[in-house]
């Protein structure tokens, strides 16, 4: 796991493969399926597999090789797309224009790149938001790719809304140098917010909840939802997630770390998340109530950001669940 707090951008599509000793599950199978079908009932989103739009990915590709992304000898941003396509089409599916589509998949690509690349070696990332600033070059085309695509921010949303989406974009770069810089660093018991934090900066959850309203929707209209949607985003992902860490005996994940520093068992743990995150749901929908394009908007997004994880099922195994 990359990051500790790790919610949406580290979704790289590797299949899990079991050791021969399997390391021990805190919880069985079938109380990992309850807790997850618990949490789905509580919100009213229905377990649904789509399958990956083949014709979508097949457009991305195009234009990601127009755009100069995928050069023959050099195309590091290839192997991300799919996952890029992945969000687009499930969690952004209600969004009309195709263009943001494709956008929204591309920058994921180059972001989930970002993650996977740099994790060891930050020396590219550290200068880039002065490089995109400076409007320098980066240090390969897959970083030049991102910082295009953030500039290009203001083409598909309002100004303020990409500002903030680039604020994040932004903090998302932070958080993969934040993580070298820190690495061993204990932290305090009084800091409890501070994983929280972390988590929200590497998981990008203010771009993805902002992308989820249409453009033509003014920002008072869902403004005020956007924090509790940035819980629902980091969280949904701790739970779906936690199934196949359980199964490489993952103990560093945000459900471990919860259980550590409150003296719990991994159980209660993850049951405390399904509150937490249930209720900002709930909290999002009472935020929005009177606000009827924007709600259903919202609705369309966590809907399709729970099939997101199904759809990638070589990488959340939650087939093997059999939640219904």
């Amino acid at each position: 796991m990359k990051h500790n707090y790790q919610a949406l951008i580290h979704i790289i599509l590797v299949p899990t493969r079991p050791d021969k000793m399997q390391p021990m599950m805190s919880m069985t199978k079938e109380e990992i399926a309850d807790a997850i079908q618990s949490f789905l009932s509580r919100c009213s989103i229905p377990y649904q597999k789509p399958q990956m739009d083949e014709s979508f990915l097949e457009l991305c590709y195009h234009e990601a090789t127009k755009r100069g992304y995928m050069v023959e000898g050099e195309e590091e941003l290839k192997p991300f797309i799919p996952q890029g396509v992945a969000i687009a089409f499930t969690a952004y599916a209600h969004l009309e224009d195709a263009a943001i589509q494709v956008w929204m998949a591309l920058i994921t690509a180059a972001a989930i790149y970002c993650d996977d690349r740099f994790l060891k070696d930050t020396g590219s990332v550290d200068v880039f938001c002065e490089n995109l600033l400076r409007r320098q070059p980066q240090a390969d085309r897959a970083l030049n790719a991102f910082a295009e695509l953030i500039v290009e921010t203001p083409k598909y949303f309002p100004r303020l809304t990409a500002n903030l989406m680039v604020a994040s974009m932004f903090n998302f770069v932070n958080s993969i140098i934040l993580d070298k810089q820190t690495l061993g660093m204990e932290v305090s018991a009084a800091a409890d917010n501070y994983p929280m934090f972390t988590r929200i900066m590497s998981g990008v959850a203010e771009f993805y909840g902002l992308a989820a309203f249409p453009v033509h929707l003014r920002v008072d209209s869902f403004i005020q939802a956007l924090p509790s949607m940035m819980t629902f985003i980091v969280d949904v992902n701790d739970i779906l997630s936690f199934y196949k860490e359980e199964l490489v005996g993952e103990s560093i994940n945000y459900v471990s770390l919860w259980a550590k520093s409150r003296g719990c068992d991994k159980s209660q743990a993850l049951y405390a998340i399904i509150d937490e995150t249930v209720e900002a749901h709930e909290k999002v929908i009472r935020i929005l109530e009177k606000k009827p394009a924007a709600l259903q908007a919202y609705y369309d997004f966590a809907s399709g950001y729970v099939q997101f994880h199904t759809v990638l099922d070589r990488r959340y195994r939650l087939d093997e669940l059999m939640l219904s």
